[in-house]
């Protein structure tokens, strides 16, 4: 199935995947995606997670995209 990204998405999506199994966190995918320090008081990449998770693992029996609490976010492999 083709899922349509916009680049932030994608941005995130393939950060998270090279660096699949290793928890990521909110700041670290910010400073990534968006190239200059973040503030940690924002919830944009909490919106574009839930935007990734709606796209990639809507509607399928296990998840890849999870949130540790508190830490951040992972793509676990299946």
């Amino acid at each position: 199935t083709e899922i349509i990204l916009t680049p932030k998405e994608y941005s995130i999506l393939e950060y998270l995947i090279r660096n699949k199994n290793r928890v990521i966190s909110r700041v670290k995918l910010a400073e990534h995606v968006y190239d200059y320090h973040f503030d940690s008081d924002t919830n944009v990449i909490d919106v574009y997670i839930n935007k990734l998770r709606n796209k990639i693992d809507k509607g399928f029996s296990s998840q890849i995209l999870c949130t540790i609490r508190g830490v951040g976010y992972v793509i676990k492999e299946i």
